[in-house]
């Protein structure tokens, strides 16, 4: 551009020193060297913009890998667990009420559970994401539950209406499970579970959970999750 610039200042300097004394070709040339100084700066500007577009790209931290042989410390502390204590093999989930993906996966867990009643405990640890509105709320209301013997019962019910709940919806499950509604209420309303949560999120946080679910066999993080995977996995830490 700079070089297109330069020759319409030697046409003019051409034009004058052969005597040419036309104010129409001298304002047409003149009006010809704004219109280039003009987009010469949009176009610089534009050039800025991007500049500064790609140092952000580049500034931003890549997500770091996921190591799939580190063994992590996953305490149970004070989570609810399906399946006996002695078993040999652990696996800890970490899920969110309204995420599809971790309702997807509730048929899975069940037929490990089932394939496995003796040689698998499952731990379900609270990670409610921010943008899922309910979803504490959910983890508050399976909890409340918890209190009268029926987790999983509310659990369950919550994961088939994941994209539906509303502020009312555990009202209704409770009485569909037949809780105490007195006492489902003062306990879904407290802030009893509130500390609970925070840990099982900064634990998640911790071990490098990003999202939902996210699967620890015997502390190692679960790549894929179809039920051969599980299978696979529990039949290599039985055999050991």
């Amino acid at each position: 551009m700079k070089k297109t610039a330069s020759l319409f200042l030697l046409l003019c300097v051409v034009v004058v020193a052969a005597g040419c004394t036309d104010n129409a070709v001298l304002k047409e040339i003149q009006d010809s060297q704004k219109e280039i100084a003009e987009t010469q700066k949009e176009i610089f500007a534009k050039i800025s913009d991007i500049e500064k577009k790609v140092q952000n790209v580049q500034a931003k931290p890549s997500r770091p890998t996921v190591d799939y042989n580190k063994v992590y410390n996953l305490p149970i502390g004070k989570s609810v667990v399906k399946g006996p204590d002695d078993a040999p093999v652990t696996v800890v989930e970490f899920s969110d009420f309204q995420c599809p993906y971790c309702a997807r996966l509730q048929p899975t867990l069940r037929d490990v559970i089932k394939a496995y009643p003796t040689e698998v405990k499952l731990v379900y640890k609270h990670f409610p994401l921010s943008f899922h509105k309910q979803a504490k709320n959910a983890s508050k209301a399976s909890e409340a539950a918890r209190e009268q013997g029926k987790f999983w019962e509310m659990h369950d019910l919550i994961y088939e209406n994941f994209n539906k709940l509303t502020e009312t919806s555990f009202t209704d499950f409770a009485q569909k499970i037949g809780l105490n509604m007195e006492q489902f209420t003062a306990d879904y309303q407290s802030s009893k579970y509130d500390e609970m949560i925070e840990t099982d999120i900064k634990l998640a946080r911790q071990v490098g959970v990003t999202g939902t679910p996210s699967l620890f066999m015997n502390g190692k993080r679960m790549q894929r999750r179809s039920l051969n995977d599980f299978k696979e996995g529990i039949d290599k830490l039985i055999k050991k």
